[in-house]
């Protein structure tokens, strides 16, 4: 254990915390005597007279010392660690700040994108989680090429960049980097198990048993953590007071019963509702091997959108609630369709387009009139899943892979 360099402290912070767990690993090489308080109740603690008034963006993780509070986790692990973390020259102080910076706004986001849907903590969006992929892959790459000759980051010793990096790595490679993609990053996989087994880190984490099968979306957990809000049932009305019996007056013609949607058209092959929870649980395989093996045209159809006033998509905030008011007024037809609308480009210059699977042969919108209301603001186009280059389309869609439209990026989508 290294000797202590006088730093005592409490620190703030949510159980299980990466960045809490980088701030005691640090303390461990720095000697420091960091504290976790055990009182904290995030949503709580952190937003009481008390707790601002120290740290007054409310934020966490929080650490109280003698010298004074700090409430960022780079800043916090770098004063518990010591100088020998930080490095010793302005470059190599530069450097590690530098992998610090990419730790923090390159690697975490990129794994909360893929990790927050396999603890139910996000939707299994799969144009969000694919990015999240994407970005880790096109990381690790980078990072795979420069350990190529390297022990350590920066150096020739552990430092924060090392710490950094391998903490808030470690849930990717416990439960998303199983052998087959470790193999595509050998020389990270040297360095990160490097860095696990140091005693410091041993201490904090304890051993860190690398991934065998890749973890999946919990639709169950999400449910868990997400709870649809239950509706009051309507107070029930007083009765009514008795009154003198009225004369009978003659009974008024009986309605006519509204058909169903579709219900002239034979059962389908595809069920609607085995559909969307393939979508929401399933990997793409299996999405695409139930489509392909249900779909009958006629009984549905795919079709193309494009929205016939791009130029009027100024503002984000504003496409985005076009597409969701429109998805309200199509709530009723819910069982009979699914639905991806995706929103590209920058403010000021962008494009509303998606793809869509109806009932029935013809365009679905026009079943009820009461779809019809924002239809008619887009251009629709059938889509023949006989033709490769349609059927392309859609599959790019379902995996999640539209990028771009007419060469403008990904900004958002909306999943009907």
């Amino acid at each position: 254990m290294p000797a202590k360099n006088g730093v005592d402290g409490t620190l703030y912070c949510y159980p299980n915390s990466s960045r809490a767990q980088l701030i005691q690993i640090s303390a461990q090489y720095g000697g420091s005597d960091v504290k976790l308080a055990s009182d904290f109740e995030f949503g709580v603690t952190n937003k009481s007279p008390a707790f601002t008034a120290k740290f007054p963006f409310g934020q966490v993780p929080a650490f109280e010392s003698s010298a004074g509070c700090l409430n960022d986790t780079m800043a916090i692990a770098s004063f518990v660690g010591g100088c020998d973390l930080r490095g010793g020259d302005e470059i190599t102080r530069a450097t590690i700040t530098q992998f610090m910076n990419m730790a923090e706004t390159k690697l975490f986001p990129a794994a909360c994108q893929v990790l927050y849907p396999c603890w139910g903590l996000m939707p299994n969006n799969k144009n969000v989680v694919n990015k999240g992929h994407e970005n880790i892959k096109n990381f690790m790459t980078v990072l795979d090429q420069h350990l190529l000759n390297r022990t350590y980051l920066v150096g020739e010793s552990v430092t924060l960049a090392d710490l950094a990096l391998a903490v808030y790595m470690r849930d990717l490679y416990t439960m998303i980097l199983d052998e087959n993609r470790r193999n595509s990053y050998v020389n990270v996989t040297r360095w990160f198990t490097t860095i696990m087994n140091q005693d410091e880190v041993i201490r904090v984490l304890g051993q860190t048993t690398l991934c065998v099968k890749p973890a999946q979306f919990d639709a169950k957990l999400f449910q868990q953590n997400n709870p649809k809000q239950q509706k009051n049932a309507a107070p029930k009305k007083e009765a009514a007071k008795k009154e003198a019996p009225k004369k009978e007056e003659a009974a008024p013609a009986p309605k006519k019963e509204r058909s169903a949607p579709f219900s002239s058209l034979p059962a389908p092959k595809l069920n609607m509702d085995d559909f969307k929870r393939h979508y929401w649980n399933d990997p793409s395989e299996v999405i695409h091997k139930y489509f392909d093996d249900t779909f009958v045209d006629g009984e549905w159809s795919v079709w193309k959108v494009e929205y016939k006033y791009q130029s009027e998509l100024v503002k984000t905030t504003k496409t985005n609630n076009l597409v969701k008011g429109m998805f309200q007024r199509l709530e009723t037809m819910k069982k009979y369709a699914f639905g991806l609308m995706y929103i590209f480009g920058d403010e000021g210059d962008q494009r509303l387009a998606g793809i869509w699977l109806g009932r029935g042969g013809d365009n679905f919108f026009y079943e009820d009139t009461n779809w019809t209301i924002d239809i008619e603001n887009f251009n629709c186009t059938k889509m023949d899943m006989n033709k490769p280059d349609e059927k392309a389309l859609w599959t790019k869609f379902i995996d999640g892979g539209m990028d771009d439209w007419e060469g403008k990026q990904f900004e958002k989508d909306h999943i009907f």
